[in-house]
């Protein structure tokens, strides 16, 4: 017989196998993904929705005219804002986030309360709670609220295990050692509504600014646009309108300070060109006075021409070292400010002195990056503590290039200082020249020389002063908003995921329920998969009753049924394996009790009985012996008498109502069973069986309780084990393997007993109800009891001719 090559992915024993697995274990399954969405239901319908709000903010704002610009540079302030990353931190930060939330009404949030869910509400609330002062204990705790009437409400809280509920009225303060507040009622409550408000549960949260910060910090989300200096703020909140306030505002106090820099800068300018000017009105007021004085009492009326030209290059060099003087106390300021970086206190952000000469390259050059790099250091110290990295490596920077910059003012002061010297020996000489002239007169000179010089420096401070107005009159915030915060709906819960997401957890845990019963209490349930699982010969299969009899032998009662036609197949099978044997000895067993070797010994016997064969049928069970039941005779005597020598081999042989088949019982059951087993009477009573029957069938016990069946099987030609359906697991077919494997048993198959079968095919139209169970708590058949035996698929002796 040639062997079909396996040419299909998936043969047809797989598919139907896993039908068979699918379709005992579907109910599960689908149960699963029934109950899982439905929790999954009730799950969502408590979750809150959670909306979105978004917003754009651009950093680098261009809105400035030129000649602007130009005043910027002239008091010193430079554009700082375009670094992403510092902004998103300066955005995010507690200060930021704080000053938002403090123009905002937040600090108390009002639930309603219903059957299955609690909703919180932001707007259209009957009242206002005002809080004062609240215990730490209550922060974020729930506080219940009953409106009683038009003046009063009830609240209901806890303190600590006590839970307090008192009655309050309404716009009054209320004091008590847990909060000072007052609950203030609109116009929503009045005769008309009160019935309805009283139905209603109401809820309050009281947050503290820290819980407050941290949550909206929580769900703020800042992220810069690619290659542009745009940021995108998004905020995630239970309230829509809620969120795109929240965003507003905080753009708002973004914006201010961004601008606050700027009103800095300009407002200390001014201050120190006001304290000049002062000054120097100080100054010009005593040497005008001086002036008028001295030409009254003088009677002076004017100089000659070469007179007035000696003191103008007199007064032009004395302006000159004016303002190199000047120049040398602006570098003096500078200087004191550039100290003060070094030092582990508040860096204030000064601007630089508006006296740097314009030609200065260097100097501008070095005070803008100094400059940057505090602005730059004081926004990274929003997100991060002075022990940072990058905090560490910008003043290292800024103390290398404030060290620089020292060095250069002290190179600068020096030539200051020789350059007034030339000046002043300048004057010198002029001096000298002017000492011709009368002293009156060269005392009037140098009073109106000090004027002039004066008067020049108050025309350049009123020039400062006035270009500084210009700039703060133009200023505008260097950051704005180019798309209005706006909700974009719901974004949380995904109740669709949620649910894919139950149903997917209740699909693997079904799977793992059904792999756990396939694997530990799945049984054989016909005799393909008993075929499939062991090489050893299977003959037949017992369909299992579904129609209730008072008859154990079914054979003898109906000789048409199934069960009859499974026992012919079965009596066929077993001449084809014992054919080379004279005297057939066979013997039947099972694992456990309660799968129908009785009842499978029983009718074989029988059957073998009605095809004319001699046959001798010995009830070996000498624990819970059922033969003698089923065949309705008496035990007086029997195989243990006959084992311990009481009795004789053809004494105990009792003819039965079954032509040709004859009985020896187990006789009184002894205490010591298991061991006169091994009495020597047993091979007599074997050797008997071969010389005076064609079959001695022999019904044992069952090897997974006791070995009796163990020891017979020495003296046995053929080895018949029973499985039932409904209790046979994959494991017992590997523990009969192994009892042939260490027996070395040459006859021996398996009979598949109570195998359920569907209404097909000509055998099967009809069945039979009733269950002979082993029953070892007990004596009787056990009808009924641990699902009783069945019948088998083993093919006619008609069929087979076919």
């Amino acid at each position: 017989m040639v062997d079909k090559k396996k040419t299909s992915i998936i043969e047809m024993d797989d598919l139907l196998s896993f039908i068979k697995i699918f379709s005992k274990n579907w109910l599960v399954i689908v149960s699963f993904v029934a109950v899982a969405s439905i929790l999954c239901y009730f799950y969502t319908y408590k979750l809150p929705d959670v909306y979105a709000a978004k917003t754009q903010i651009l950093l680098k704002s261009d809105d400035t005219y030129d000649y602007q610009n130009q005043i910027y540079k002239g008091i010193g302030f430079y554009q700082p804002y375009q670094d992403n990353d510092n902004q998103i931190r300066v955005i995010t930060s507690n200060d930021l986030i704080e000053q938002a939330l403090s123009k905002l009404k937040l600090d108390v949030s009002y639930f309603i309360v219903g059957r299955f869910k609690t909703k919180e509400v932001y707007q259209a609330m009957p009242f206002e709670v005002v809080v004062s002062r609240l215990s730490p204990l209550l922060y974020e705790k729930d506080i219940k609220l009953k409106i009683l009437n038009e003046k009063q409400f009830q609240l209901t809280y806890k303190r600590g295990e006590e839970e307090v509920k008192t009655s309050y009225s309404f716009d009054k303060e209320i004091v008590n050692p847990d909060f000072i507040m007052v609950v203030k009622k609109n116009s929503n409550i009045n005769d008309k509504t009160i019935n309805n408000l009283n139905e209603i549960d109401y809820q309050v949260q009281i947050h503290s600014m820290e819980n407050l910060v941290n949550k909206f910090k929580g769900a703020l989300a800042v992220e810069s646009v690619e290659n542009t200096t745009i940021l995108e703020l998004e905020l995630e909140d239970e309230i829509p309108y809620r969120a795109v306030t929240f965003l507003d505002t905080l753009s708002k106090v973004y914006i201010d300070y961004t601008a606050k820099a700027q009103y800095t800068i300009n407002e200390n300018t001014l201050a120190n060109i006001d304290k000049q000017l002062n000054e120097i009105t100080v100054i010009l007021s005593s040497l005008e006075n001086d002036l008028e004085h001295y030409k009254s009492d003088k009677a002076i009326l004017d100089l000659d021409k070469e007179e007035e030209d000696y003191f103008n290059k007199l007064i032009d060099y004395d302006g000159q070292k004016r303002d190199l003087e000047l120049y040398i106390q602006s570098l003096d300021a500078l200087q004191e400010y550039i100290l003060t970086l070094s030092d582990k206190v508040d860096k204030k952000l000064l601007p630089p002195s508006f006296y740097i000469e314009e030609k200065d390259d260097y100097m501008q050059k070095a005070l803008t990056n100094i400059y940057s790099m505090q602005m730059e250091r004081n926004e990274k110290l929003f997100g991060s503590t002075e022990k940072n990295r990058n905090i560490n490596e910008l003043d290292e920077n800024i103390e290398l290039l404030r060290k620089n910059i020292l060095t250069y003012i002290n190179n600068s002061k020096d030539g200051l200082h020789k350059r007034i010297s030339d000046i002043q020996k300048q004057i010198d000489d002029y001096t000298n020249i002017i000492k011709g002239i009368p002293k009156t007169q060269r005392d009037l000179l140098t009073i109106q020389r000090k004027v002039d010089v004066n008067e020049k420096m108050y025309e350049f401070l009123l020039e400062k002063r006035a270009s500084t107005v210009i700039a703060r009159s133009g200023i505008l915030p260097q950051t704005s908003v180019i798309e209005s915060a706006h909700s974009v709906g719901i974004i949380k819960p995904n109740k669709r995921k949620i649910l894919y997401y139950f149903i997917a957890v209740a699909v693997l845990l079904s799977l793992i329920i059904v792999f756990i019963r396939t694997i530990l209490f799945s049984t054989i349930e016909n005799i393909s998969e008993l075929k499939r699982l062991t090489s050893l010969p299977v003959l037949g299969e017992i369909p299992l009753l579904t129609e209730a009899t008072d008859s154990y032998i079914i054979v003898d009662k109906d000789p048409k049924s199934p069960i009859t036609e499974s026992f012919r197949a079965i009596r066929t099978n077993l001449e084809y394996m014992a054919s080379d044997i004279n005297s057939k000895v066979i013997l039947i067993t099972s694992y456990n009790p309660g799968e129908g070797k009785t009842f499978c010994s029983v009718n074989l016997a029988t059957i073998l009985a009605k095809a004319g064969k001699k046959v001798l049928l010995l009830e070996m069970d000498l624990h819970k012996p059922k033969v003698q039941k089923a065949l309705n005779m008496s035990n007086s005597i029997g195989v243990s008498t006959l084992l311990i020598g009481k009795s004789t081999i053809e004494s105990v042989i009792l003819p039965t109502e079954i032509e040709n088949l004859s009985v020896i019982l187990s006789g009184p059951t002894p205490p010591n069973a298991s061991e006169i087993i091994l009495s020597p009477h047993l091979k007599e009573l074997f050797e008997y069986g071969r010389t005076h029957f064609d079959y001695v069938v022999v019904d044992t016990a069952p090897v997974g309780l006791i070995t009796d069946a163990l020891v017979i099987m020495k003296n046995a030609d053929v080895s018949l084990f029973v499985l039932n359906s409904k209790y046979a697991q994959k494991q017992v077919v590997k523990i009969a393997e192994e009892i042939v494997a260490t027996n070395k048993l040459k006859n021996f198959g398996f009979i598949l007993n109570g195998v359920k079968r569907k209404r097909s095919g000509y055998y099967y139209n009809y069945g039979y109800g009733r269950g002979y169970g082993y029953g070892y708590s007990g004596y009787g058949y056990g009808y009924g009891n641990r699902g009783g035996y069945g019948y088998g698929s083993g093919k006619s002796p008609d069929e087979k001719a076919k």
